[in-house]
């Protein structure tokens, strides 16, 4: 009887020491992207440099999910100022007039 229950002990040692799996993530990513008339465009992103960009889905800009605030300005004259949030992986569309 003593030996069946040391096995088990010993049994329920080992296993709670096996191989533990977990699921890693990459890097997480969100994109903005910039339609409509789109010349002589600058961008700010959280009041960061500001920043050509071009038209079009095909012209991603990589920012980190969360909320933030875009500043768009177009011969240094505010046109759009959104506050933003981004989910990982979402790409948003920021349409200008």
């Amino acid at each position: 009887m003593r030996s069946i229950i040391l096995a088990i002990a010993l049994l329920f040692l080992f296993w709670g020491c096996g191989y533990k799996e977990g699921v890693s993530s990459g890097s997480q990513k969100s994109y903005l992207y910039f339609t409509g008339n789109t010349a002589d465009l600058s961008v700010s992103v959280d009041n960061g440099a500001q920043f050509r960009v071009k038209n079009g889905r095909d012209n991603q800009y990589k920012v980190p999910p969360g909320k933030h605030l875009i500043t768009v300005y177009r011969a240094d004259q505010l046109i759009i100022k959104r506050e933003i949030f981004l989910s990982d992986g979402i790409a948003k569309e920021i349409e200008v007039h």
